[in-house]
């Protein structure tokens, strides 16, 4: 018997477990496929939120300028009333 003489049955449970593997990665294949479109839905999700959170950033940007905003709007009430009362209409 040489080194690469093989039986009938060993022929046989060689093309059994090729067959098997075949079947096995095609449900492998199958499976992850199915896993693949909800990833791929989770992830649109995940960028329409990041979009929005973007969005809502570039949105509070002037956030700190309204501190500079109310000083100016309650200083303005005692400049009119002392503009008026120099103008001697009050």
């Amino acid at each position: 018997m040489t080194l690469l003489a093989v039986t009938t049955g060993e022929a046989v449970l060689a093309w059994i477990g090729i067959v098997l593997l075949l079947l096995v990665a095609v449900l492998v294949l199958v499976l992850l496929e199915g896993l693949r479109r909800p990833v791929d839905e989770i992830d649109g999700y995940a960028s329409h939120i990041l979009d929005a959170g973007v969005g809502i950033a570039t949105n509070l940007d002037g956030v700190d300028d309204l501190v500079t905003t109310h000083k100016l709007a309650t200083a303005v009430p005692g400049l009119a009333v002392a503009y008026l009362e120099k103008a001697g209409l009050a």
